[in-house]
């Protein structure tokens, strides 16, 4: 799942929280040993939905991007 979004007007209605289960249910079932995610540190109702489904925040880890644009040059590529 790349992305969970409910539109404004269903939210608050359970939809989320269904989801989120469906994808722990099928992750379990497949054999996954954890589900990780991540959200905006400001994302309220982000966070309260993923720590009231039993999610904790993992310390000691990073979040490190590269931004991949079509126009520039590979970090790596030396020509």
């Amino acid at each position: 799942m790349r992305d969970l979004y409910v539109a404004p007007h269903h939210r608050r209605s359970g939809i989320a929280n269904a989801l989120l289960q469906h994808i722990i249910h099928h992750a379990r079932a497949a054999g996954a040993r954890r589900v990780s995610l991540q959200t905006e540190t400001d994302n309220v109702p982000a966070l309260t939905l993923y720590t009231d489904a039993g999610f904790q925040p993992v310390t000691g880890l990073e979040l490190l991007n590269l931004n991949l644009h079509p126009t520039s040059q590979d970090p790596g590529d030396t020509t």
